[in-house]
């Protein structure tokens, strides 16, 4: 079963495509700090607390507009809270390479999984578009073992992407913002109060809690690509898929429905860190739900590779 992980690894990273992965991932961490400078939220001069005020303001005018989201309620007033707590306190905001990484961290693990499920619809499909399953098969490894060598291998894939984009984020992080600032409380909204925690739990606990989304992304994309001979609908499909469960966690967020929907549990870090999407969620139901969807997929998927036919 090692040995089968380990071909399947040597398979992802010998092909350009990987390379090509990483590239773009520098390249989206780079992105994504460029939003943020331009943005004007990382530099704030002698007038910051007239900047603050007027963006309460703002906030709170936008918030009681009739077409606002329960989301955009919500984000508004966790901002007016952390700003208030700012002038209470006479705290400027500051930005440094570690507050950079955590308060991106939801925004790149989406990325590094929509980037990684490009292997995971491509690693079962693709060898039965190229019909080179056949060889596999012929070997002493039973289709069980190939199987969960290929999904172990995809995870293990997404797992080297998470790490590799947590220290690209640091290191582009702290040359742009600086690397001061990892001794600084994070600040985060929880029940309604301004709570505190060391930057270093924040820091993994922002990518180890949204791990869960990739995941099931790239479960559902292996899904797929066990299910269908073609690599480009296995990809394609459940990119849309996956592009739509988490737009869909974010506009619904709040409305009491969305509990049942499983990307509304893939980000675990308000249980830890924040407010939870719907009152009343746990972490234990959110673990359940994640599960289940788990079990569920792999349900669909390893009947149809280890039964379908090789011609």
């Amino acid at each position: 079963m090692i040995q089968l992980i380990r071909n399947e690894n040597m398979k992802i990273y010998k092909r350009k495509r990987t390379w090509f992965i990483i590239i773009l991932l520098i390249l989206y961490v780079l992105i994504q700090m460029a939003n943020l400078k331009s943005s004007g939220m990382t530099e704030y001069n002698e007038g910051w607390k007239t900047l603050l005020q007027h963006e309460n303001s703002k906030l709170t005018r936008d918030a009681a507009k009739s077409d606002a989201l329960p989301i955009e309620k919500k984000m508004a007033a966790e901002k007016i809270l952390m700003n208030q707590y700012y002038l209470d306190h006479n705290i400027a905001p500051q930005s440094n390479a570690w507050s950079f990484t955590v308060s991106q961290s939801r925004n790149l693990i989406v990325g590094i999984s929509l980037l990684a499920l490009i292997v995971a619809g491509d690693i079962v499909a693709s060898e039965f578009s190229a019909g080179t399953i056949k060889f596999l098969l012929t070997r002493s490894a039973t289709r069980s073992k190939i199987y969960f060598s290929k999904y172990i291998a995809t995870l293990l894939f997404g797992i080297f992407l998470v790490l590799f984009t947590f220290l690209a984020a640091i290191f582009f992080g702290g040359l742009m913002f600086g690397f001061k600032g990892i001794g600084d409380p994070y600040l985060f909204v929880k029940d309604q109060t301004i709570q505190q925690a060391d930057m270093i739990q924040a820091l993994l606990g922002g990518f180890l809690f949204n791990i869960p989304f990739m995941v099931i992304v790239l479960t559902f994309a292996f899904m797929i690509s066990a299910a269908f001979r073609s690599v480009t609908f296995s990809i394609v499909f459940s990119m849309l898929a996956a592009i739509a469960g988490f737009v869909l966690s974010i506009t619904m967020n709040g409305w009491p429905w969305t509990k049942y929907f499983v990307f509304s549990s893939t980000d675990l870090n308000p249980y830890f860190f924040g407010t939870t999407p719907v009152e009343g969620m746990t972490l234990g139901f959110s673990l359940f739900l994640l599960l289940l969807h788990l079990v569920a997929m792999h349900l669909v998927s390893y009947p149809i590779f280890t039964k379908r036919d090789v011609i």
